[in-house]
């Protein structure tokens, strides 16, 4: 070899970044050529993306072995979040996209065996390695038997999550998303924000690094950390004279009347809503308030609208509580020397402006093309795809021919399971189907039953090594394709023949509060770029709504304008799809782009739009 392969290498820097998907189209080139070169680098090549894998699996095997011990010890966080699955199967590795690359050499078959062989003998070997050694959960407690599950009872439910990232502490079981929070459940965030609305209409933010647990109906315990709580009567489940005045219905949940403490010990004192810390017990009396625990459980306290009771817990005499009026603060503080801790009256909270209020309302629009580079539409996700021919993820863009199989295909890989699925829709098989309900469509004109490349999500403005005049990566060499992206929000290229079909009701039940209410986009063909003749381009558009047909444009070429797709969509529609096919002669440049691709959004109660407010 003409370099020396250590960690310091750039051959090891190209293997690295292949593993992590992370080539750029330089490096591609670069490692292609290096490979075709030297046959002992092939061999390295191999024994590099093994040894990844099997410290892949190693590690996805003990967090897995780690929640579920979590989870034993835990049995009532168990039905919050789904099952775990060890899916091992798929690989987001596309090393080489020329037109002759690496996976049409001989070695490819044998690196795939390698690491199967690898994965299926990792499961001994992990468990040698590994540093952790989870202890076994003991018997169930005497108390209850061991073949009966306490009743679960659910006080409220998640209804914002932002930047969250969750605690590592492996006896911790994070939620699944917008989850209802059941008496009992403990939130550990590292970072971000996350907000549960009580059934009685209080509402907490927690800001991490946070602990908190939901000890009843009415609050809970805060560990460490910050919150925010905003206490408000839900119609028809309590006034707000009724919480202060009365134990009877006030804070009745709509699982279970009245709910009493989990924690047997707490000291809230249900139904007042009141925070619970280490040092003292905050309790509203008509208010929002933040409070803050800090590590040595320390309590400060900020009341910014109506009143708040401020109880120490423990302590030796002097002041025991405290009413806050709006705009005071008050500090629980332990004493140095030891003994209770100590209230400390006015100016020693943190300031207000410390705390967080509000979350970011509902979104006003969800982006497809975070959606189809896997994320939940509220984020900036690009430069990934879908294979129309198998549903399967394109973590690179794959340029070449791909024969339709007319199968309607899952997307599996998909975090959020917003997209309902793709296909290819080969007219030569009669009706084309369009989404998992069966929806069919049979009037498409007769086309090749062939796609050309990945369903992509292509970033608005190209960074240098993205740009190329290779016309098999058309998304990048058609330049910057101003003239379909009036927001630069991005291009979804699909060129004919292909279909992909977006789960509407997946995506109302990610975004409570808020419907899918119209489909924007602006659509068309690149001009000519000098590869294929100028009339080579000819392709139709589609949009359908639950298989009923939206929009049709027949024969659209290179030379036409952009033109608008505004497509309603009801409260109730399920399936939103969209297609391309060619125009009866072929694939050639039918480089269809769909550019600022957007779902705009409307409250789902009064269908009023997000816009409005």
């Amino acid at each position: 070899m003409s370099e020396q392969f250590t960690p310091e290498s750039e051959t090891w820097a190209l293997f690295d970044a292949a593993c992590g998907d992370a080539l750029d189209t330089d490096q591609v080139a670069r490692l292609e050529a290096a490979l075709r070169a030297d046959e002992r680098l092939c061999d390295l090549y191999l024994d590099y993306f093994r040894l990844h894998a099997e410290l892949s699996r190693s590690v996805r095997l003990e967090r897995a072995r780690d929640k579920v011990i979590g989870a034993i010890r835990q049995p009532e966080s168990v039905n919050s979040v789904p099952p775990i699955v060890l899916d091992f199967s798929s690989t987001s590795h596309y090393p080489l996209t020329t037109s002759r690359s690496f996976v049409d050499y001989p070695v490819f078959p044998f690196l795939a065996a390698t690491v199967i062989v690898g994965v299926m003998l990792l499961g001994f070997w992990a468990i040698k390695i590994t540093h952790h050694q989870p202890q076994v959960a003991g018997t169930p407690s005497k108390s209850v038997p061991s073949d009966v599950r306490p009743e679960r009872t659910f006080v409220g439910r998640i209804t914002g999550l932002v930047d969250v990232k969750w605690s590592d502490d492996p006896r911790f079981l994070p939620p699944y998303g917008y989850a209802h929070v059941p008496l009992g459940r403990k939130y550990k965030l590292d970072s971000g924000l996350m907000e549960i609305t009580y059934d009685s209409g209080a509402k907490v933010i927690l800001e991490g690094p946070c602990t908190y647990e939901v000890e009843s109906t009415a609050g809970g315990y805060l560990a460490l950390g910050k919150l925010t709580a905003r206490v408000e009567a839900v119609e028809g489940k309590g006034s707000r004279s009724k919480v202060q005045g009365s134990r009877s219905t006030s804070l009745t949940t709509s699982h279970q009347p009245l709910a009493t403490n989990s924690n047997p010990q707490s000291l809230i004192p249900n139904p007042l809503f009141a925070i619970r810390t280490p040092t003292a017990i905050v309790t509203d009396l008509g208010t929002e308030f933040g409070v803050e625990v800090d590590d040595r459980g320390g309590t400060a306290s900020r009341v910014f609208r109506g009143s708040v009771r401020v109880q120490l817990v423990g302590g030796d005499g002097g002041q025991r509580e405290v009413v806050l009026g709006e705009n005071e603060s008050a500090r629980v503080e332990k004493n140095e020397g030891g003994g209770g801790p100590r209230l400390v009256l006015h100016g020693a909270a943190a300031n207000p402006s410390a705390f967080v209020r509000q979350i970011a309302g509902p979104p006003k629009v969800l982006d497809l093309l975070d959606i189809v580079a896997g994320g939940d539409g509220t984020g900036r996700r690009r430069e990934r795809g879908i294979d129309p021919t198998s549903g399967g993820e394109d973590p690179l863009f794959v340029p070449g021919n791909r024969d339709g199989n007319r199968r309607y295909w899952p997307v599996p890989w998909h975090k959020h399971k917003l997209i309902d699925g793709v296909f290819v829709p080969d007219t030569a098989a009669g009706a084309v189907r369009l989404d998992s309900a069966g929806h069919v469509f049979d009037r498409f004109p007769a086309n090749s039953g062939r796609a050309y490349g990945s369903i992509w999500a292509r970033e608005a403005r190209l960074k240098p090594q993205g740009e190329t005049t290779d016309q098999a990566r058309w998304v990048y060499a058609m330049g910057l394709g101003e003239q379909f992206m009036p927001e630069m929000r991005g291009l979804l290229g699909m060129t004919a023949n292909s279909g992909i079909t977006f789960d509407l009701e997946a995506i109302r039940q990610a975004h409570l509060g808020v419907v899918p209410a119209r489909f924007h986009a602006v659509a068309g063909l690149p001009y000519d770029l000098g590869f294929f003749p100028p009339a080579g381009g000819l392709a139709d558009v589609w949009v359908f709504v639950d298989g009923g047909l939206k929009l049709k444009r027949i024969g659209v070429c290179p030379q036409d304008d952009p033109f608008d797709v505004d497509v309603e969509l009801g409260p109730h529609d399920r399936f939103l799809t969209l297609v391309s096919t060619d125009g009866g002669n072929g694939i050639n440049s039918d480089w269809v782009v769909f550019g600022d691709p957007v779902l705009k959004m409307t409250r789902a109660a009064s269908q009023e739009s997000v816009e409005d407010k």
